[in-house]
């Protein structure tokens, strides 16, 4: 079944819990802390595989998920990293926000690849949180949630040519006698329901050519199913645009129309190389088909143009031979660009050593309501999220946190701003006050850590 648009959930593999273990060995009695850190999971990639024409493998996969990673092991072993998941589209496919249906990546060509979503960073095991004056800290990091996010994908397939026209003007037909493809072909319109490509192999040439439904008047604003099938030859380098000479003064009408759309839709799509192919040539006699080219020509000059009969065969090599001759495939175009890139690349890689996501000046305190705060800042957020609550010494390096990156002192200071501006001293803070025991709270990425501490600090 064709699908040319999905949408879909990707989450990155977690990263493995850090592990709390010691050292219990003969002849060691103090061997201290020996759990190592959790492992990375998967990462999740898009692939453009050109051997691929439809997204119809991902119509019933609605979350997609890499492998988790593998928690620590004791003697400072981290556990097995968790398998990327590679997903794979046609080449032509955008990936766009779920919500926003803003653009984040172009898979144009095959082999272009992207990372959409990535684990987080490693998860420290016990042993990891040792130093002079924490010698044998019992915990450890819990994994952080993974990377995902919502995609929309869209493929607007690749083709060297496309073939655009009415309904049974013989598009069908013609691929199938141009190229290896066996599309449906009937004699009633829309016939095709949805796109063919076929590849031509003539004179050690090979070009992929696209079969589009028919269109119609209106095509550009949806009718029928014109939006749909119009965005697929965007891709094309040439439209091949068939007229039914047996429509006789209806030729001309055929050929404004679908002009007329091509450029409401798009201009870009109305500036593209255009060949004309006149079809069923064996059902008029030569008279009538010299008059009816010979108007075309005068009104509509300098096109050019290809008589052809589909049942004779009349015409067909002729057009072949232009084809292979005079159209660059996509396989070259993208080889050019690539030779052209690599001769204008130095070689030269840039790195942002500085992400200010995780700068520590950019921790943001704000006070909500009854002696609760907010803060938030990348890094600290992702502390608090990765700590077991139920540890108490896990809870301490939260406060420590804290402290080291001057968050106690904001909250102090703008503690003592609240209570001057409401005209009220910190007697309640303190231990044996007859007031209601109020406590200032902190919340950091949906957790809230009590701050008794403060008491004794105002």
């Amino acid at each position: 079944m064709f699908i040319d648009e999905v949408s879909v959930k990707v989450i990155a593999g977690k990263w493995g819990d850090g592990l709390v273990s010691w050292r219990r060995e003969k002849y060691i009695p103090k061997g201290g802390p020996w759990g190592w850190d959790g492992w990375n999971g998967g990462d999740v990639y898009i692939l453009a595989d050109e051997n691929l024409n439809t997204l119809s493998e991902y119509r019933h996969k609605k979350i997609l998920t890499a492998e988790n990673g593998e928690k620590g092991m004791p003697n400072l072993c981290h556990g097995r990293n968790g398998e990327d998941l590679i997903l794979k589209v046609p080449a032509g496919t955008l990936i766009r926000d779920e919500q926003s249906r803003e653009l984040i990546h172009d898979l144009k060509h095959h082999g272009d690849k992207i990372c959409i979503a990535k684990w987080g960073r490693w998860w420290y095991g016990n042993a990891h949180f040792t130093s002079s004056t924490r010698q044998a800290p019992a915990f450890a990091e819990l994994g952080d949630i993974p990377e995902e996010r919502e995609i929309y994908l869209e493929l607007k397939l690749v083709a060297d040519i496309g073939i655009i026209g009415v309904p049974s003007a013989g598009k069908s037909t013609l691929i199938s006698k141009l190229s290896n493809v066996k599309p449906k072909i009937g004699d009633y319109p829309f016939t095709t329901l949805t796109p063919n490509l076929g590849v031509m192999d003539h004179k050690g040439k090979s070009l992929v050519l696209e079969d589009v439904p028919g269109l119609i008047p209106g095509a550009s604003e949806g009718k029928w199913l014109g939006i749909e099938f119009l965005k697929h030859i965007e891709r094309t380098g040439v439209l091949l645009h068939m007229l039914d000479l047996y429509r006789l003064d209806q030729v001309f009408s055929d050929y404004e129309g679908i002009r007329y759309e091509l450029t409401v839709f798009s201009e870009l799509l109305a500036q593209k190389e255009e060949i004309i192919v006149f079809s069923k040539a064996d059902l008029l006699d030569d008279e009538m088909r010299e008059h009816i080219l010979w108007e075309f020509s005068e009104k509509f000059p300098n096109k050019k143009y290809f008589i052809i009969s589909a049942a004779t065969g009349h015409g067909l090599e002729e057009l072949k031979d232009y084809l292979a001759e005079n159209i660059i495939s996509a396989g070259a175009k993208n080889l050019e660009e690539k030779q052209e890139q690599e001769k204008n690349d130095d070689g030269t890689v840039v790195f942002d050593l500085h992400d200010d996501q995780w700068d520590p000046k950019r921790t943001h305190v704000e006070y909500e309501w009854d002696m609760i705060f907010t803060a938030s800042w990348k890094r600290l957020e992702q502390i608090v999220r990765m700590t077991d609550f139920e540890n108490k010494e896990a809870v301490m390096r939260v406060y420590d946190v804290l402290d080291r990156f001057g968050v106690i002192r904001e909250i102090e200071k703008k503690l003592s701003q609240i209570l001057e501006a409401e005209d009220r001293d910190n007697s309640f803070f303190f231990e044996g006050s007859e007031q209601e025991n109020i406590s200032p709270k902190i919340k950091i990425a949906n957790k809230e850590v009590p701050l008794e501490k403060l008491k004794y600090k105002l």
